[in-house]
């Protein structure tokens, strides 16, 4: 009999203690399942922009960097930080706004963000006056929300470069062009293009806009194609993958570019299409870019 009751109460014990346990592993698998859950959504709603840091040599590289806030006023003051001389990504990029240089105020309206600037903003040498301007509007139009900048030193609009005494427009956009080349002989029959080079530094590709200046009476299409088939960039370490011997034909209807190549690289292909699309997207007014390799669409590109 009191054999019989301690059997009973130990697997009444042991009942209890199962059903504790399966209790504790279903909210244990809850908890990992919410916490799962609250992972992905925290990764699906990671923001990229690109912001432009100076190589080795003089050029603005194309980085890509992460957003770390909702809010815009944030991010714009957050970009601008990483673009100072201090802070460098790897030995071979880095910032160009001056140490010493402060930041006075930051204002958005109807799209353009107004930076006020200390007076230490451009003591730099005279060749890097207009690239710590291109980095500044570069990286912060890339935000979506913002169009066009306008700097100011300490209160009053910039106008002139103080070493170059080159005017510069109150309100800043891409036409102000970046990396400029100006391969011209003639004040006749000018065009302006932004070609995107690749810059490769610690194994690692990076994209480089270069706006050539140009005599040619050839679509904007055309420059850029020439320019790439190039392969490299002179006297730089720029280069392109787009081969030389490479046959491209291009039709443009409504705001659509399809470029049809008589053979592409597959290895490459990623590398060609980018610097294409940002190259076209850059310089004309052109939303999509259609690639294709004997009528067959390798890959389509939007512009953001």
């Amino acid at each position: 009999m009191l054999k019989r009751k301690s059997l009973k109460r130990i697997y009444l014990t042991t009942l209890v203690l199962f059903i504790m346990l399966v209790s504790i592993t279903i909210d244990y698998l809850k908890v990992e399942k919410d916490n799962n859950i609250i992972e992905t959504e925290y990764v699906s709603n990671l923001k990229t922009t690109h912001i432009y840091l100076l190589n080795q040599d003089n050029l603005l590289v194309k980085v890509d960097y992460l957003l770390r806030y909702d809010n815009l006023n944030d991010n714009i003051k957050d970009i601008l930080n990483e673009l100072y001389v201090t802070n460098k990504k790897n030995a071979n990029l880095k910032g160009i706004i001056p140490s010493n240089t402060k930041i006075n105020e930051i204002s958005i309206n109807d799209n353009t963000a107004s930076i006020d600037f200390s007076n230490d903003l451009l003591k730099v040498k005279v060749n890097l006056e207009e690239k710590v301007i291109e980095s500044i509007v570069y990286s912060l139009i890339e935000l979506d929300g913002i169009n066009n900048v306008k700097i100011s030193i300490d209160g009053k609009p910039l106008e002139k470069l103080e070493k170059s005494n080159k005017n510069i427009p109150i309100v800043l956009d891409s036409s102000i062009g970046i990396n400029k080349d100006y391969s011209i002989n003639s004040i006749k029959d000018i065009e302006s293009v932004t070609v995107y080079y690749v810059f490769n530094v610690s194994n690692n590709d990076y994209f480089v806009p270069v706006t050539k200046y140009v005599n040619s009476k050839d679509s904007k299409v055309k420059i850029i194609i020439d320019s790439l088939k190039g392969n490299y960039f002179s006297n730089t370490n720029l280069r392109s993958y787009l081969s030389r011997n490479t046959n491209i034909d291009f039709k443009i209807e409504n705001d659509i570019l399809t470029l049809t190549f008589d053979s592409l690289n597959d290895e490459n292909l990623e590398s060609v299409t980018y610097s294409l699309a940002s190259s076209i997207f850059d310089s004309m007014d052109i939303n999509k870019v259609i690639f294709e390799v004997d009528s067959q669409i390798v890959d389509v590109k939007n512009k953001n």
